[in-house]
């Protein structure tokens, strides 16, 4: 199911096409996965939602999806969207990313995400893994981000992708920042 954009990426800044409104991604509401049943709304229908997942919560193990977590996602995110709320994923690991088919298996968990909760309008999109921006040197056509960002367009061309802005400037890649149209955040 692939939507009409509600928002776009100017100058690394998140803009309601409707609107020409910057929404601030400053203030977020953070919410995580682990506790989504648990999870509030915002106090303000500006205020972004930034929902960190992990990918053990995705998947159980290799190939094998947490259907009743993504289904529990999927539920707070048709909340927010009833309510007018906008949101976007942050995904985590916790364990370490050394070669590219755990990378591969990374993204596929994610992407799989993507595909449980496709049919939610709350979802601007995705941020890029900050495991994946700490292993580039740039956000070209070969860095990892744009190898996530790649996979997930497949189904998914209406997102919008994130970056921490910290996990920018810590790599040093502020400049590679600018010519590209991720929206920074900062939790």
């Amino acid at each position: 199911m692939k939507f009409d954009p509600l928002f776009k990426s100017e100058e690394n800044k998140l803009v309601k096409i409707d609107s020409g409104e910057i929404y601030s991604t400053g203030n977020l509401h953070l919410v995580y996965g682990e506790n989504i049943g648990d999870a509030s709304l915002p106090n303000s229908k500006k205020q972004l939602v930034a929902v960190k997942v992990k990918w053990s919560a995705v998947e159980l193990q290799p190939g094998a999806y947490n259907e009743e977590f993504l289904a529990a996602l999927r539920d707070y995110l048709k909340i927010l969207e009833n309510n007018g709320y906008f949101a976007f994923v942050i995904p985590e690991t916790v364990k370490e990313l050394p070669d590219a088919d755990t990378v591969q298996s990374y993204i596929d968990a994610m992407v799989h995400c993507a595909r449980r909760i496709k049919d939610c309008v709350s979802v601007i999109g995705f941020a890029i893994p900050a495991e994946l921006i700490k292993k580039d040197s740039d956000f070209g056509v070969n860095s990892y981000a744009q190898w996530f960002i790649n996979e997930m367009q497949v189904k998914h061309g209406h997102y919008l992708y994130f970056a921490d802005k910290s996990v920018v400037e810590e790599k040093g890649l502020v400049d590679a920042l600018k010519t590209s149209d991720l929206v920074t955040y900062a939790k």
